[in-house]
């Protein structure tokens, strides 16, 4: 019996990868600034984040049908269908590549942490181990188990995983070292990940309140969760120039290249206020996430390109 993989990419999300990827990616550029970069660990943590990611898609779309939630939302204009909800993936199936994809994110969790700490010993192996469990057990949780998303703490779990673990926790791995300048920009990222979680959750604001989801866009109502998506963009602004400042004297690396997205965040902002219906908050959640990896992109090349020109003021 041949199997159709069409519903299974279409529950894996692939589309949310580049986002997932976004914090590896710059806290691998941040490393290469300080001059360590090894490609294999960049692989491993790559796949490690990737499986994170599936994981999560995956563990949602089997959540929110058996909490219900997924009945309030089919046929929606603006809500994308669900695979188990839709019937296109039975529960058992779905219930086993949950479970497949919970052990291979646990191997790669276990071989990152092993090839990123095997010099430093084995305290530090179990606290990457540790971390990575961690995250594991996030990326299922938020609609299964705990379903932590039904309470209101995704964006905290967001914010955290997306952030300062991911981009901190790679490029320590990177470089074996430990900077706390580098949780600035990890919380940017975090900061802009969280953004395109509450755009996901104003769209699905009626249907969540229906399913008693109390994220936290629900709990806050449309017009301030607007302004929470605005207030998370500008802080990530913030907290990443302060870094470019304090860093400058440690790296001679001081670009603002990643200021050149904030034009498209600036427009995604005021559609984001104009915007009324599911249809129009869904609209945004691809941009916002290019733009979060544009953004950590622009941000580590741009000082990697810039390194050591110590010679050029800062002003």
């Amino acid at each position: 019996m041949s199997i159709s993989w069409a519903p299974w990419i279409q529950a894996a999300r692939p589309r949310t990868l580049p986002l997932a990827l976004a914090c590896i990616a710059l806290g691998s550029l941040l490393a290469a600034d300080r001059g360590y970069f090894d490609p294999w660990l960049t692989l491993w943590m790559v796949l490690t984040a990737a499986s994170y990611q599936l994981l999560s898609n995956l563990a949602n779309d089997l959540g929110d049908y058996r909490t219900g939630a997924d009945q309030h939302r089919q046929g929606l204009d603006g809500i994308e269908a669900r695979a188990v909800a839709s019937g296109l993936i039975r529960e058992a199936s779905m219930h086993r590549a949950v479970q497949v994809l919970t052990l291979m994110s646990l191997v790669f969790t276990a071989l990152t942490a092993w090839w990123g700490t095997r010099d430093l010993g084995w305290v530090y192996t179990a606290i990457f181990a540790a971390l990575g469990l961690l995250a594991t057990a996030a990326a299922r949780g938020y609609t299964l188990g705990w379903a932590y998303g039904y309470k209101g703490f995704g964006d905290l779990f967001v914010i955290l995983f997306f952030g300062p673990v991911g981009v901190a926790g790679s490029f320590f791995l990177q470089t074996q070292s430990w900077d706390p300048l580098i949780l600035l920009p990890g919380l940017s990222v975090g900061f802009m990940a969280a953004a395109v979680l509450n755009l996901n959750n104003l769209r699905d604001i009626e249907t969540d309140q229906a399913a008693g989801k109390r994220t936290l866009a629900m709990r806050m109502g449309r017009p301030m969760a607007k302004l929470y998506q605005t207030i998370l963009v500008l802080e990530a602004y913030v907290a990443t120039t302060v870094f470019i400042v304090l860093q400058a004297d440690v790296t001679c690396s001081r670009s603002f290249l990643y200021a050149a997205t904030l034009p498209l965040f600036a427009e995604g902002l005021y559609k984001t206020w104009k915007a009324k219906t599911p249809a129009d908050f869904d609209r945004q959640l691809k941009p916002t996430a290019l733009q979060t990896v544009l953004f950590a992109l622009l941000l580590g090349v741009g000082l990697l390109i810039d390194a050591n020109q110590c010679g050029k003021p800062l002003f």
